[in-house]
């Protein structure tokens, strides 16, 4: 008998991974499935490894879709990964789904979360999305870090709404805020346009909407990714201002022109600011320099993902410490801590998305999501100084003044800094920038998402069903370390002597400089939390070359704001989408939905909307006609959305106020208690109705190395809820509203795209998009009396808004100066001191003689800009 040994034959795999262009990658991941075995491509994307012939291969690269190949007999198996951002772009997210974007027929842009982290910026996310989606406009007003959020105006496609235009925000979708989400996290954003894609969301879909896919887990070996980024910014335009002597010479003429001539400043004391021998009487001062430095932003990430049959994971943790240019440094009669009145701003995210595959035909998903945040800022609330400050004042004297001119009278401040006062110039220089104090907040949020769904092939194939809940709480705590007094000096230039001031501008020269007041507590500033809970089925099957998709949806959300009485949202929803071939599209979609702003019997509106599209180069004669066309198509959608944003709760109920205060009446008067009617209820007050139009193309060339997308939109809103303006003050009532207001809107965007890649592993990318809106007020209740120049009629939406309160967009027109005396006698004067030879030359718009608020003229351009481009 001869013994015979059986073993598994260990063979060696080599081969070569690329990309879809051909070009070879290095680094990518080759295991052995099931085991720790593994090698990675070297720089040609070559690769050997030792394997056995039942064993599976899995290659997996960073931003490439992963493939796994069974080895069988094979000894060289070359692979060719695709990228998985493409597969993204050509996936896209809308309402209650998603949609092959060759076979949309509505106005949709995504941007993928790869994207936003080549061009991240600050620590809100609106900013980083200014100028990656066509048709989104982002203003932001106040940078303050942990603030910028508070302050920023989104719009989509303009603002067609004399209320709020506020586009509804979805993050995995469910209604909440994705300004603190980590770019890391996220895997798309979409903006939905036009009505056909809107719809769906009903009274909240009138301005667009936002919706934010965060990252999932996908089968395979984990893959760890950390990131460190560390940014750096600057002022890129700041005023110039004249020198002090120069300054100076301005002001004489000043009072020369208005005979002030006790107010001149004598020869010596110019001779004084233009050599500057005397810089601590005679100061001249760069406000900017001081006020303004380079900041540093720094974002840290660490993030995981892999999985197996049973459960997919992608966990997430991030870091971000943000500065700011405007930093006036530790200048300040305390020392709480390293940071004390500087702006900053500390974050902390975290996120853990599950997916698990229970059984065959189930699914559950689990995200858990959140974020911990500390900023701090300076008690800054006036600080509109900082852009008028004299350039003959100075923050604070150093303590070289001190010893220059020494002060044998005030014991306090003799070494260091003495803050600078001149109470005919205002405040202490530095009241307003930490002076009095500084604010420490801190905010937290957590997000949790559960939902299951069912395949029920059982009962017809392509059938689902999924049912979901969503929670989102938040809290926000404030601490103020306050600074009762602050003490400010100033040197006399007359006799170099030292006076010393309260922050009121009261002389005080014995009390010291009181302590930071640190023992305060935290306060509750806000809280936010809200349920949401879904049920949903879907269809999709093909039959032959026709494919359907229908989605069925009922939804409702219950919010509340600290102690209030909560809101309530409910939604029925119903969507279907038909191709035949990929070429012939339609969609049709229809909302019930509902909010309890609105009086019983008229809290649900229905709100319908289709769309239409004709993939022309999927035809014969097209592609005979125009080869080098790789993609044509046209689409064309309408739709009706409405919109309750800003509109406020319970205007349909009478309101009465014990008031405290008493009346007086008759004689000998008598006073007595008394109540107070509020504002007349609204009965039937509504949400507002726009009628959206759009008409699109796509095509792609070349073989969609170069893509343009053109839409074509108009929208006719009715119903904005006003103030009757026509109604006189005789009535007797302080306002009565309705839904009245008219508007319009139309425009254009265009999206260009050019993506080549070389043989030599080099590519060139251009994205270009230009955004063009216009809107007008079409009808508005005003008085009859009102002149034409003065009407919210016939203006832009986002100036009309404005026309009511103060504000830069609004106010008598500068024609020029008077140039001589006989100008000064021919043309009307405005109200105030008589003019001179030089003072400015207003406008009489209404030609009556006199210039005053009844020639107030509104500025040539919106608040928000009507064109864009990036």
């Amino acid at each position: 008998m001869i013994p015979v040994s059986l073993s598994a034959q260990v063979r060696t795999i080599t081969g070569t991974v690329t990309n879809e262009a051909g070009e070879t990658l290095p680094g990518v991941s080759v295991v052995v499935v099931g085991t720790t075995q593994g090698v990675s491509t070297d720089m040609e994307g070559n690769y050997s490894i030792e394997v056995s012939p039942g064993d599976q291969l899995q290659f997996s690269f960073v931003g490439m879709e992963s493939q796994t190949i069974a080895v069988d007999t094979q000894t060289v198996i070359n692979v060719t990964l695709s990228s998985s951002v493409a597969e993204l772009e050509e996936v896209v997210v809308v309402g209650y789904g998603i949609q092959k974007k060759e076979t949309m027929a509505g106005a949709v842009s995504q941007v993928s979360g790869d994207r936003l982290m080549d061009v991240k910026m600050g620590g809100s996310l609106e900013n980083t999305l200014q100028g990656n989606l066509p048709g989104l406009v982002v203003v932001m007003q106040d940078p303050t870090p942990g603030e910028e959020a508070n302050s920023i105006t989104m719009q989509i496609r303009g603002g067609a709404s004399m209320g709020n235009n506020t586009p509804l925000i979805l993050v995995d979708g469910v209604e909440r805020s994705f300004s603190n989400l980590d770019p890391n996290e996220i895997a798309s954003i979409s903006i939905l346009k036009d009505a056909s894609a809107t719809a769906v969301y009903g009274v909240k879909g009138a301005n667009g909407v936002i919706i934010v896919n965060t990252k999932r887990g996908r089968k395979g070996a984990v893959q760890l990714d950390f990131s460190a980024m560390t940014s750096i910014k600057s002022p890129t335009r700041l005023p110039e201002y004249m020198n002090a002597y120069e300054t100076m010479l301005l002001r004489n003429e000043a009072y020369k022109n208005d005979g002030q001539w006790d107010l001149l400043i004598t020869d010596e004391e110019l001779e004084h600011y233009r050599t500057q021998d005397a810089p601590y009487l005679y100061p001249d001062f760069d406000w900017m320099d001081f006020y303004f430095t380079t900041a540093v932003d720094q974002n840290y990430n660490l993030n995981a993902r892999g999985g197996n049959d049973f459960v997919q994971y992608f966990v997430s943790v991030g870091y971000l410490n943000e500065g700011d240019v405007y930093d006036v440094g530790d200048v300040f009669p305390y020392e709480y801590d390293k940071k004390n009145a500087h702006y900053w701003h500390n974050r902390y995210t975290f996120r853990n998305n599950l997916d698990f595959n229970l059984t065959r035909t189930t699914d559950l998903a689990i995200n858990l999501g959140g974020y911990l945040k500390v900023w701090n800022k300076p008690e800054d609330y006036y600080t509109q100084e900082t852009w008028f400050e004299s350039v003959t004042t100075m923050p604070f004297y150093p303590e070289e003044a001190i010893q220059q001119y020494p002060d044998d009278l005030i014991p306090y401040n003799q070494t260091g800094t003495r803050p600078f006062i001149k109470t005919d110039q205002g405040q202490i220089r530095l009241m307003w920038t930490g002076g009095r104090g500084f604010h420490r907040q801190k905010s937290n949020e957590i997000t949790t998402d559960i939902d299951l769904t069912q395949k029920l092939d059982f009962i017809t194939e392509g059938l689902s069903a999924s049912v979901g809940y969503s929670y989102t709480g938040n809290v926000q705590y404030r601490q103020i370390f306050r600074l009762n007094d602050y003490f400010g000096y100033y040197l006399n230039p007359a006799d170099s002597t030292w006076t010393r001031y309260d922050f009121n501008g009261n002389v005080n020269y014995d009390e010291p400089q009181p302590k930071l007041n640190v023992s305060a507590d935290e306060t509750l500033r806000g809280s936010f939390r809200s349920h949401y809970y879904n049920a949903q089925l879907n269809y999709d099957r093909s039959f032959g070359n026709h494919n359907i998709t229908a989605v069925g949806v009922f939804s409702r959300r219950q919010s509340q704001g600290g102690a209030s009485f909560p809101s309530y949202e409910e939604n029925w929803v119903g969507r279907a989408i038909y191709n035949y071939n990929e070429k012939y599209l339609f969609e049709a979609s229809i909302a019930h939905t509902g909010s309890e702003k609105f009086a019983p019997g008229l809290r649900f509106g229905t709100f319908p909307a289709f769309s239409v599209g004709w993939v022309l180069s999927e035809e014969n004669f097209f592609r005979q006609a125009l080869p080098w066309f790789d993609f044509f198509k046209l689409r064309g959608s309408w739709g009706k959305v409405g919109s309750d944003a800003g509109i406020s709760r319970w205007l349909y109920i009478s309101e009465f106020t014990n008031v405290s205060g008493t009346s007086g009446f008759g004689y000998p008067m008598n006073y007595y208690p008394y109540i107070s009617e509020g504002a007349i209820p609204v009965t039937d007050a509504t949400w507002e109705e726009a009628v959206k139009r759009n008409i699109g193309i796509e095509t792609g060339f070349f073989k969609n190395q170069l893509t343009l997308t053109v839409d074509l939109y108009n929208e006719s809103r009715v119903g904005i809820l006003q103030s009757r303006r026509s109604v006189p003050t005789w009535v007797g009532v302080s306002s009565i509203q309705g839904n009245l207001g008219e508007t319009k809107a139309h425009g254009l965007e265009i999206d260009l795209g050019i993506n080549k890649t070389f043989m030599n592993g080099m590519f060139f990318r251009l994205h270009g998009i230009l955004n063009a809106n216009e809107s007008r007020v079409v009808f508005y209740d005003e008085s009859p009396t009102v002149p034409e120049n003065l009407k919210a009629e016939g203006k832009p939406v986002g100036l009309a808004q404005r026309m009511t309160s103060y504000t830069p967009t609004m106010g008598v027109q500068c024609i020029g100066f008077y140039q001589d005396f006989d100008e000064l006698f021919m043309y009307p004067l405005a109200s105030g001191p008589a003019p001179i030879v030089g003072d400015f030359r207003y406008l009489d718009y209404n030609g009556d003689g006199t210039v005053n608020s009844q020639d107030r003229v509104v500025s040539t351009h919106p608040y928000v800009p009507e064109v864009t481009w990036s």
